[in-house]
């Protein structure tokens, strides 16, 4: 026997128009004493708590636009929720804290106690990964950039990448020609790339890719 019954009608102590955890173990434990029959309770989803959690998604997009690309919320009851928030990239621990905080300020108004909290972090290239990628391509635009970083980083987005390129360009390892709008490397940059020879190298991709060209 199978009993469904609804995530938004159970809450962790009984109370009015609820029922809890515990009397549902009850009447589990009771149906299977006096009728001898195997009995599973299965808490389903509800409209009602769909929307909510939609909701709670929306505020959490619009009020931390630049680092929140998606949310998740997992209802185990009426009053209890796992959240998993996707980022747009790497977040320090203070921005973090930042983001609980204003979870559980929209939370606790509902009756709704945060359970869990996971954070799903994308990955994304270093600041290396970028100067070698722009020493191969140069002179190189923003979007033929990230075109070619995406390769590697699907999740890479064009308003991160831009950010990351004007740290470069404040330590003086990028220039960006204004006019043609594209990226170079400068002597400073060259410098701080590894002088590891090997096949990875961006001289010797460099060279194969016009090798190949010409043939």
């Amino acid at each position: 026997m199978v009993l469904y019954v609804p995530k938004d009608k159970v809450s962790n102590k009984a109370q009015k128009g609820f029922v809890s955890l515990k009397q549902l173990d009850n009447l589990q434990n009771k149906l299977e004493r006096e009728f001898d029959v195997s009995t599973e309770i299965v808490l389903l989803d509800s409209d009602s708590l769909i929307k909510v959690g939609e909701g709670f998604v929306v505020l959490l997009k619009i009020t931390f636009q630049d680092i929140i690309t998606d949310a998740q919320f997992s209802f185990l009851n009426a009053h209890n929720v796992s959240v998993t928030i996707e980022l747009t990239e790497f977040v320090e621990s203070s921005k973090k804290e930042a983001v609980k905080a204003f979870l559980k300020a929209i939370l606790t108004p509902a009756q709704i106690e945060l359970q869990t909290l996971q954070w799903d972090e994308i990955e994304l290239p270093s600041l290396i990964q970028i100067l070698t990628s722009t020493k191969k391509l140069q002179p190189v635009k923003l979007d033929s950039l990230q075109k070619y970083l995406s390769e590697d980083y699907p999740k890479l987005q064009m308003n991160w990448l831009n950010k990351q390129l004007d740290k470069l360009i404040k330590k003086r390892a990028l220039v960006r020609e204004s006019e043609a709008e594209t990226y170079v490397i400068t002597a400073l940059g060259l410098n701080v790339l590894p002088k590891t020879a090997n096949r990875n190298n961006s001289d010797i991709v460099r060279a194969l890719d016009l090798g190949k060209r010409k043939w």
